[in-house]
């Protein structure tokens, strides 16, 4: 049989054959290209074919260059073993090609309980797992995404790794490889390596690539339109990219300063033409606190006047009673809302710089259940910085706080539900909490059983993260090149799909890190000293480290920050030239100094 006949023969006997066939509304098919270029998500169909940043990777160079971009995700387990039985290569949607063939093979590291997902799809592909080990027919595999922040567990897999945004440096990734293309491996990647926002190891120090803008074409404006249910089945639009809200424990907010809006204008036009696009009844306007969206108010109402079956979608709603008045601008409301106080006491919400009041979340939960909503569902983290005993009955104070006040104010009070949900912290680089260890998995356990007794269960659903692929993913993230090692050996005594609970293998990761000298808590609960080089000091992700350092400080006084949009320059390192920070109706900030 040939290939197409082999993975048909496939189809027939796994559990979702829809994950693999391909020919999606919005799917591209050229027959005159330049290059051929697979972009991966590595887990399932179902959660990488919604991912934005492969969705925009993919409109870009299909429209943009004379490449063509194709798809690849994780097979499931089921599929990857018939695969290897088979002696079926991993394939792209697009081709039914194998991915080896490619020229140019992008993966995104996007959470770091993905990576062994990444080994996963090489070995399946055929493509060395190591870089020294590949040949010139093989692919150049590259990865992206925010957890490049620290690219050194995975740099040993990766030929190269892009750090900031993609889609400001992979079309010249592609002009320069076709324009060395006849060149050996070696010099093809130094050539690459050459510009800027590409990590090579030992390649000097890499600053982040950032667009100083959002263009209206850069957007996925015809996107992939997944065959099957999918995690976010919506028609989404990222309309503002960097947080200035300064939450020490987020990467994501140092990561992609400074704020940068799309035009009101550009968001209703590129929402009409996704609609038309898809289909979708339903638009989610994506951002990491889309609610400070300056203009979010004007949007949803032209929205519901211009599109009043619509059902539009708020993802990271701002602990705020205002903002929460906001969704009846939209219809079809749903009867859940989401809200992230973080932490259970003022004390360690100011440590964190979160910058909500115990009179907002009160608010915020009034606004909620009078407004109609059910359910209201409370996010909190276990082992911050400086937490204490009386930090964690506070989130049960908070949580029985808000069913009390949802019974007095909703229309309905036996049908009001309060869920609080309670995951750990973990540690990430480039953010002021980059020094600071994870509590350790005894002390985690014992925080967890104090909310298990206290909370009281019969009124209040209450869920916590399990803590073993919490301290996997702080083992990995602040980790240097040789935890490459460790990931390698989990992978091969089984690690896979290790973001699914059902499938997650601790055992898998404890021989992983023993075989690499080390222990999984030992590498999460590492502190580093204020003075003690970083595995990552050669990434420069343009906030400075200065700035990083004297934020830890702030937190330890319990000092907070304000949001630089609202009051003067923190000085934060990141606006600079055309970088700044743009918000709906032209540039905001007067830039370092005001």
């Amino acid at each position: 049989m040939n290939l197409a006949e082999k993975i048909e023969s496939i189809l027939e006997r796994v559990e979702k054959p829809a994950r693999y066939i391909g020919g999606e509304i919005g799917s591209v098919v050229k027959r005159d290209y330049s290059s051929r270029v697979v972009l991966s998500y590595p887990d399932v169909y179902e959660v990488g074919t919604p991912n934005q940043a492969l969705q925009i990777l993919y409109s870009l160079i299909n429209g943009e260059t004379e490449a063509w971009a194709e798809r690849a995700y994780c097979p499931w387990t089921d599929a990857a073993a018939l695969m290897r039985a088979e002696g079926v290569p991993l394939f792209a949607l697009e081709s039914w090609e194998p991915v080896a063939a490619a020229d140019l093979w992008g993966i995104t590291m996007q959470f770091e309980l993905t990576y062994a997902n990444i080994l996963e799809m090489l070995d399946l592909a055929g493509v060395p797992l190591r870089r020294e080990q590949r040949g010139q027919s093989d692919p150049l595999v590259f990865g992206g995404g925010p957890s490049a922040s620290n690219p050194h567990p995975m740099a040993a897999f990766f030929d190269f790794i892009i750090i900031g945004d993609g889609e400001a440096v992979v079309p010249e990734v592609i002009r320069v490889y076709e324009e060395n293309r006849e060149r050996p491996r070696a010099g093809i990647i130094a050539a690459i390596a050459a510009l800027e926002g590409v990590f090579t190891p030992g390649g000097g120090k890499v600053e982040r690539a950032v667009v100083p803008e959002l263009a209206y074409g850069a957007a996925p404006l015809s996107p992939v339109v997944p065959s099957m249910g999918a995690v976010h089945d919506r028609a989404t639009l990222e309309i503002m990219r960097g947080c200035s809200r300064g939450c020490r424990f987020c990467l994501a907010g140092s990561w992609y300063r400074p704020v940068r809006e799309r035009s009101r204008d550009d968001v209703l036009g590129a929402v009409r033409e996704l609609v038309a696009a898809t289909g979708y009844q339903e638009a989610s306007l994506s951002s990491l606190s889309t609610t400070d969206y300056s203009a979010i108010g004007e949007v949803l109402a032209s929205l519901a006047q211009s599109h009043p079956g619509l059902a539009v979608s708020l993802p990271s709603l701002r602990v705020d009673s205002d903002v929460l008045r906001l969704l009846k601008l939209t219809p079809q409301r749903k009867g859940s809302v989401t809200l992230a106080p973080e932490a259970g006491s003022q004390r360690l919400r100011d440590v964190i710089n979160k910058q909500v009041t115990a009179v907002d979340i009160e608010s915020a939960v009034s606004e909620a259940f009078s407004s109609g909503c059910t359910t209201v569902k409370l996010y909190f983290m276990i082992g911050l910085p400086t937490e204490t005993d009386t930090d964690i009955e506070g989130i049960v104070e908070t949580a029985v706080a808000a069913r009390a006040l949802g019974r007095r104010v909703a229309a309905n009070p036996g049908r009001i539900q309060v869920n609080v949900s309670v995951a750990s912290f973990v540690p990430k680089a480039h953010t002021p909490f980059q020094w600071d260890g994870m509590d350790s998995r005894r002390e985690l356990e014992r925080k967890q059983e104090l909310l298990r007794k206290t909370m009281p269960r019969k009124q209040i659903r209450l869920s916590m993260h399990d803590i073993d692929p919490s301290l996997v993913e702080g083992a990995i993230a602040r980790g240097g090149d040789g935890v490459a090692a460790a990931i390698e050996a989990a992978w091969r005594a089984g690690a896979r799909f290790d973001a699914w609970s059902e499938l997650f293998n601790a055992a898998a990761w404890e021989e992983g890190f023993a075989a690499a000298g080390t222990g999984v808590e030992k590498e999460a609960t590492r502190r580093f000293g204020f003075e003690e080089a970083l595995p990552w000091e050669d990434i420069d992700p343009r906030v400075s480290k200065e700035f990083l350092l004297e934020e830890r400080r702030r937190a330890g006084r319990a000092e907070l920050t304000p949001d630089c949009r609202q009051e003067a320059c923190h000085l934060c390192g990141v606006c600079e030239g055309e970088i700044q920070t743009r918000l709906a109706g032209g540039a905001a900030a007067p830039g370092p100094g005001a």
